[in-house]
């Protein structure tokens, strides 16, 4: 609800008539940009609202202040550092904007009270509320110059930069409506901004209503269509295991052509002893490499779509069950069509505790905020081992030395600087070849060699890396150690990448 001229001068009128002359006690943090100031005039309290949230701008009188937890934004801070103590000597609309103005008797923030001061050093200073426009502002203004604000962005040819000359934006065309009648009905005692205050926070809970229920409709629709692509992507592996068969059958059949492939060939025809006649088939060839080179590789492809069988079955049978919950969801949502604002809200947080669907960017940032960020990234490799990766040279430090286990396995790109790679592992575990490419192609990608085609890892038991005293930042010596080249395959980047798991979850 947008308060017209007329309504802010009926809510002026109001509180000209309580709170002046009085004294800001304390200055509250209400939400984004919006502050509450308690004012204590002769014998009563009051709390004065100032919002100037581009959805919700308005200034009146509240009964009680809400309650928000964590740090106060930068604004209040502002606005106590010149605000506490401070005298409100007048409150005026300007004559044709949505302009008010505080004009205040505040203490010098730069004065430090001497044992022979009878009295503060007070400076006359002025709160300017702007709640006009798509950009409402508040500003503090001290001899005609911004010395604060609840947001600096600049608008045309307006500098709003702290220390520039305060200009008021140029009025409207046109007076704008009339007040609300149920405004001008009530009178004494604050009773306009009761009923105001009443109507805004109705009417507003009504668009967060809707908003939410719009929300939670298509963050449900696109988690399903998420999980039916990755359906349809693990039902392609699941084709392409099947098929593996033919690679050991390759491989076994490519023994019999030694001798017989000239170098550089792309292809050989062999006989097929699997199948009746032994008709001859055609087998592909790289032909950068010799013919033991290819028969090793078929058969290693072999072993590699073998040992991921069971792990891609799992991962089917998990996202079924996912779909199945999230379109159960959606029709809970549809019977929750005309519940409330608070039922939508609990419903919302049974759906991000299950995770069904992701945390929102505010309540990861919440989480973080009461838990120190790890000093490592967080990936799952194809069979789900935990693969850590360090995020900075002094974050590889703290994973190395703290974080790893003895009998975790450790990687680094050889020859070039880059993360530290630690793999989890259980005492006597023996990693799989596919876990030991997914670790290394992480420690390959956070590297500056990931733009070289072929790119050198360097692995060993965490117990045999040392951090030598008085060395750099990621700085490590190791005692024993093996090498893997690997090629950044950018499907299986994709894929580890896809699984990182934010610590806000």
């Amino acid at each position: 609800m947008n308060l017209s001229h007329a309504d802010l001068q009926l809510i002026v009128d109001e509180i000209r008539t309580l709170a002046v002359p009085g004294v800001i006690q304390k200055v509250f943090d209400a939400g984004p940009r919006r502050a509450i100031l308690q004012v204590r005039s002769p014998g009563h309290t009051y709390n004065i609202l100032v919002s100037v949230a581009p959805e919700d701008t308005r200034l009146h009188l509240v009964a009680e202040r809400p309650r928000v937890s964590g740090p106060p934004q930068a604004f209040v801070m502002q606005l106590r550092k010149w605000l506490h103590g401070a005298w409100i000597q007048a409150i005026d609309l300007d004559a044709r904007d949505r302009i008010i103005t505080f004009t205040l008797s505040a203490i010098d923030p730069t004065w430090e009270p001497q044992p022979d001061d009878e009295r503060a050093l007070r400076r006359e200073i002025s709160l300017v509320c702007e709640l006009v426009g798509h950009h409402p502002n508040v500003f503090v203004v001290d001899q005609e110059r911004i010395v604060g604000m609840a947001h600096g962005r600049s608008l045309g040819e307006r500098d709003l930069r702290p220390g520039a000359h305060y200009n008021a934006p140029p009025p409207p065309p046109e007076r704008g409506p009339q007040a609300h009648p149920e405004l001008v009905a009530r009178e004494g005692d604050g009773s306009r901004s009761t009923w105001l205050s009443a109507h805004i926070d109705d009417t507003l809970a009504q668009q967060h209503r809707t908003d939410l229920y719009r929300r939670l409709q298509s963050d449900l629709r696109s988690r399903a269509r998420t999980l039916r692509r990755r359906l349809k992507n693990i039902e392609e592996d699941l084709g392409r295991i099947e098929a593996s068969a033919r690679y050991q059958i390759f491989g076994e059949l490519l023994q019999s052509a030694y001798g017989r492939v000239k170098r550089g060939a792309t292809q050989v025809r062999v006989p097929d002893y699997y199948q009746e006649g032994m008709p001859e088939i055609s087998i592909p060839l790289d032909p950068a490499h010799d013919l033991q080179w290819n028969i090793d590789r078929y058969f290693h492809q072999h072993r590699r779509y073998k040992e991921a069988r069971d792990d891609v079955e799992t991962r089917f049978l998990q996202s079924e069950e996912a779909l199945e919950e999230v379109e159960d969801a959606r029709q809970t949502l549809q019977e929750l069509s005309d519940a409330d604002l608070h039922q939508l809200q609990a419903f919302e947080q049974e759906l991000r505790a299950s995770q069904l669907l992701k945390r929102t960017r505010r309540q990861r940032a919440a989480r973080r905020a009461h838990a120190p960020r790890p000093p490592y990234r967080e990936f799952r490799s194809h069979k789900g081992a935990v693969i850590l990766v360090g995020r900075g040279a002094k974050h590889n430090d703290a994973l190395t030395t703290r974080v790893a286990r003895g009998r975790d396995l450790w990687l680094h790109a050889r020859d070039w600087s880059g993360a530290h790679v630690i793999v989890r592992r259980e005492r006597d575990q023996t990693l799989d070849s596919e876990t030991l490419i997914d670790a290394a192609t992480l420690a390959a990608h956070f590297s500056r060699g990931r733009k070289d085609s072929l790119i050198d890892v360097t692995y060993t038991d965490a117990r045999h890396v040392r951090k030598p005293r008085g060395s750099a930042p990621g700085m490590v010596t190791i005692a024993s150690g093996a090498t893997i080249a690997v090629t950044l395959e950018e499907d299986r980047l994709e894929r580890l990448l896809a699984t990182e798991i934010d610590p806000g979850d």
